[in-house]
């Protein structure tokens, strides 16, 4: 039986990005890498700077001969495969690479840790149906993965798949525990308490 294999949406750019055809894209992506790389940190006008080089790309994709006969989704994937790989390129320079973003980070990771110390439940208000410690832990472990990746929309995903336990304990409680749902008043105290549960230093 044949084995139908499925590459991912950053593969998938790499791949298109190895024929020749796309060297000029290429040429466009090291060149602004180099650039950015070189260029004096500033937070002030670093987002913008990259966000305009991937409306840019975007447009120069969109009318490429690689992708004129792609899918909306073919073309989504392209893009996501971009941001990956440039942000990827750019960690270093773009997650605290400040000494104020370092010394912010390292005050705000010496504060939850003090918080871990005594924070209970109770102390957010969260209600005893929906204290589940195994919930927790899967929800915590969701957020301890952001440091493992190293583009927005990865890091993004553990935030998302976080929410996405906390909103199932949230269901399971209504249902299991006649507990009558309160929306983001129940939500947001337990994604406060994970959150400092699992401290990751971002």
């Amino acid at each position: 039986m044949e084995t139908v294999t499925h590459s991912s949406p950053f593969d998938s750019f790499l791949d298109r990005m190895r024929n020749p055809a796309s060297l000029d894209l290429v040429r466009s992506i090291k060149s602004f890498i180099v650039s950015f790389s070189y260029t004096a940190s500033n937070p002030e006008t670093d987002g913008k700077r990259i966000q305009e080089f991937f409306q840019t790309m975007e447009d120069a994709i969109r009318d490429h001969p690689l992708w004129a006969s792609s899918s909306d989704d073919e073309t989504d994937n392209a893009l996501e495969g971009l941001e990956k790989y440039v942000m990827t390129k750019l960690h270093s320079r773009t997650f605290a690479s400040t000494p104020e973003d370092v010394k912010i980070d390292a005050e705000i990771s010496e504060k939850i840790s003090l918080l871990q110390t005594f924070l209970r439940p109770q102390h957010l208000d969260i209600p005893s149906a929906l204290q589940n410690e195994a919930a927790w832990l899967l929800a915590e472990k969701e957020l301890k993965k952001i440091n493992a990746f190293k583009a927005p929309r990865e890091k993004l995903l553990c935030i998302i798949n976080c929410s996405r336990v906390i909103n199932n304990l949230l269901l399971n409680a209504s249902i299991s525990e006649d507990h009558v749902p309160g929306g983001a008043d129940d939500f947001l105290p337990v994604l406060i308490y994970v959150t400092i549960k699992a401290s990751s230093p971002w």
